[in-house]
């Protein structure tokens, strides 16, 4: 049976509004720093972006089940986003000393916990993007919306860090948190710089060799496609 997309009356809907205001809200009482609607045109999708994640090789390429080479692929993102005309685009804010840090660099690198507990502390805001991705979700779904989010880093190595490995990849047992595990924006090829510029957020790249005193503030996105 062929499906057709599903239309809502616009933005100018008094309802539409009221639900997007209240997402906004929800997201920054659970600790977003910014959020914004934004139209499902303004999701760049560039498979550059996943090619980043494998060449040079990132640290999660390959360990998790939803970083590449596993994953969605271009095609699938592309499709399921052109369902949906709008989406809820967040982020929060990381102090410079916590995600520029040559301990955290380190750390994420080798996987072993500093002194200092930088790295758990980096930890605790990627979990927060998750979080915020699935209240949205909830909260969408309530509303009679069918939800789709994309968090910020791997989920492995946020919500498993102390699992040897992925159980969704290597058993047939599924996912150790289904309810808050989702794909990054990066992995599925969202070009999340760029479309943190379009919003008119500061974006600071950040790199292994980058110091606290390189970037003023450093940025993790989460998205969740609404309507």
């Amino acid at each position: 049976m062929k499906t057709t997309k599903r239309k809502i009356l616009g933005p100018t809907d008094q309802h539409v509004q009221e639900h997007f205001h209240g997402l906004l809200r929800l997201a920054q009482e659970k600790g977003a720093s910014d959020a914004k609607v934004i139209e499902s045109k303004d999701i760049l999708v560039d498979p550059r972006v996943r090619f980043k994640c494998m060449i040079p090789k990132c640290f999660a390429s390959g360990t998790c089940r939803h970083c590449p080479p596993h994953g969605y692929s271009i095609e699938e993102i592309r499709k399921a986003v052109s369902g949906y005309d709008y989406a809820v685009f967040f982020r929060v804010v990381v102090d410079s000393t916590l995600i520029a840090g040559p301990e955290v660099a380190a750390g994420m690198n080798t996987g072993v916990l500093d002194d200092a507990g930088s790295l758990l502390n980096l930890g605790a805001h990627y979990i927060l993007v998750f979080q915020i991705v699935a209240f949205l979700e909830r909260k969408a779904r309530s509303l009679g919306y069918t939800p789709r989010g994309f968090a910020a880093g791997t989920c492995r190595d946020a919500l498993c860090h102390f699992q040897p490995y992925c159980q969704a990849l290597m058993t047939d047992k599924g996912c150790r948190h289904p309810d808050i595990s989702r794909p990054s924006m990066e992995s599925c090829g969202m070009d999340v710089y760029a479309m943190a510029a379009n919003v008119g957020w500061d974006m600071y790249p950040i790199g292994g060799t980058c110091g606290p005193e390189d970037v003023p503030k450093g940025s993790l996105m989460g998205l969740v496609l609404v309507a």
